[in-house]
């Protein structure tokens, strides 16, 4: 009994990831790399990838209630991180339309892009969209739906808590009711009839998503996996992230929380971290392998948080999913190994924060994009520790720069094609600068004073100056075709027409 106990105890203990299980893109052959991003266009391009974004959280830790991708990030161009995905999938469908059949081709079949929200941000969420032309995006090629939620229980004797008299207290179900939702929305039937075969999920506060990355999409899609995920070294032992583990003959994740002080520090020989891949919330799905889950009872995790019940705040019970226990059920994981530095900037915690902050993330996008503009030819002037925004309709990622060779451009700034720049090149004549475009507006005013007007008394003032700041603030669409432009041509319209009239009237005097 004994001996049986103690191989039970060794058989639950996570199991770090073999070194032969995690790939990296630097490891392999150009030829190799070059044949699964030709195989990712090719998905992109033939309307076989569709991307699941998870987006239900509000930006509460940024001080504000509106969803955390409508939040104003303090970037040069002001964009949100939701203007910023849009646009990279405008420039990445239209990248894999030319790269499989020839340049100058249009854009065949759009990317489908499915943004799961909660009931907390849908009506706020769908209506900046629309506001906002959707961002170059075709209104039917965007999914909205909602993630489940789930009743709050008493800490003390697991009841049922109350917000109302007669309302049950809820919470959202975490982000591994993203299955579930998928199948209870219709999302996974509209793939399904849509001939979607590959999906590319992430979370919205990742500032340097690689939205659908065709490498890793034709990586995972040639490898027959079932799942892919993309991760990155621990920064650390203490970093506040999961890990991969095996588990069975496939994968899984354990949390920070789950790992004791022994398991976090432990290293290998040559001192890397014994559990060292984190999970940062990038995967890869087919299909056939959604459907399959989304039948799946997966289970709760119990979190002790704060409640809004009828009696007032307490500490409650939330149940959760999480989307990392439909893992095990793959029959074929990949393990990706990405450059922190390009494609993970969390926005998770206040303004003004050292780690994991919009002022970190700002950072790591705006050095990113300068090594691009220098790898291009083109000179930054500035602190060498400031670097420039690009926009993603210029460049999804680092690609097409090429006029910049022998440009001299200036940190701190943003450039991009179609809308004015601040002081961005030497050369007036450059063809970068160009006319400027209709404005939009980027933030709400009217949303902001309604969530205002639900905030505990305390935190009214902050929002108000949060409205008022939002009201000034604005964003250039590209190409001025959302609204505003629309707005300012018909006004330019009818101006010229009263102007002919009077002409025409004084003409016959």
């Amino acid at each position: 009994k004994g001996g049986k106990s103690k191989k039970s105890a060794a058989d639950k203990a996570p199991k770090p990831i073999k070194e032969e299980q995690v790939f990296t893109k630097g490891s392999m052959v150009e030829s190799s790399r070059q044949a699964f991003t030709d195989k990712g266009y090719q998905l992109i391009a033939d309307g076989k990838v569709g991307v699941v974004l998870l987006a239900g959280g509000q930006g509460t830790r940024l001080g504000t209630k509106l969803p955390k991708g409508c939040v104003d990030i303090k970037l040069p161009s002001k964009k949100t991180l939701f203007q910023i995905q849009a646009e990279r999938i405008v420039s990445l469908q239209k990248l894999a339309a030319e790269a499989t059949f020839g340049e100058g081709s249009e854009v065949r079949k759009p990317i489908v892009w499915y943004i799961m929200l909660s009931e907390f941000t849908r009506e706020y969420t769908e209506s900046y969209f629309e506001k906002n032309a959707y961002f170059g995006l075709q209104k039917d090629q965007i999914f909205f739906y909602t993630q489940g939620s789930l009743p709050c229980l008493s800490e003390e004797d697991g009841k049922i808590l109350m917000a109302s008299p007669s309302t049950v207290a809820k919470a959202p179900d975490g982000n591994g009711g993203i299955y579930r939702a998928l199948r209870s929305s219709g999302c996974l039937e509209d793939m399904a009839r849509s001939g979607i075969q590959a999906v590319d999920c992430y979370c919205v506060d990742n500032l340097l998503a690689h939205v659908a990355d065709p490498f890793f999409l034709g990586f995972c899609f040639s490898k027959g996996a079932d799942v892919g995920c993309r991760t990155v070294a621990k920064a650390s032992a203490d970093e506040k992230v999961g890990v991969f583990v095996r588990r069975g003959k496939g994968i899984g994740v354990v949390e920070y929380s789950e790992l004791d002080e022994a398991e976090a520090t432990a290293t290998k020989p040559n001192g890397e971290l014994l559990f060292n891949w984190s999970n940062i919330c990038m995967q890869y799905y087919s299909r056939q392998f959604l459907e399959k889950v989304a039948t799946k009872d997966l289970g709760y995790h119990v979190a002790v948080k704060d409640v809004k019940t009828e009696a007032g705040t307490v500490k409650g019970l939330k149940l959760e999913k999480f989307i990392f226990d439909a893992f095990p059920y793959a029959k074929k994981t990949c393990l990706l190994e990405v450059e922190r530095e390009a494609e993970f900037a969390p926005v998770k915690n206040a303004f003004g924060t050292d780690k994991d902050s919009p002022d970190t993330a700002r950072a790591l996008l705006m050095q990113l994009h300068r090594r691009w503009a220098e790898a291009a030819g083109a000179t930054v002037e500035g602190s060498a520790d400031e670097g420039l925004e690009i926009s993603p309709l210029m460049s999804y990622a680092g690609e097409n720069l090429e006029e910049w060779a022998g440009k001299t451009l200036k940190s701190g700034t943003m450039v991009q094609s179609g809308e004015p720049h601040v002081a961005i090149l030497d050369d007036p004549s450059s063809p970068l600068i160009a006319p400027k475009a209709a404005r939009t507006i980027s933030q709400d005013s009217v949303g902001l004073s309604k969530l205002a007007a639900t905030e505990e008394p305390g935190e009214a003032s902050s929002s108000a100056a949060a409205a008022g700041e939002a009201a000034k603030t604005t964003s250039v669409s590209s190409g001025g075709n959302g609204k505003g432009g629309l707005g300012g041509l018909i006004q330019k319209g009818a101006a010229l027409c009263v102007l002919l009239l009077v002409a025409g009237k004084l003409a016959k005097r």
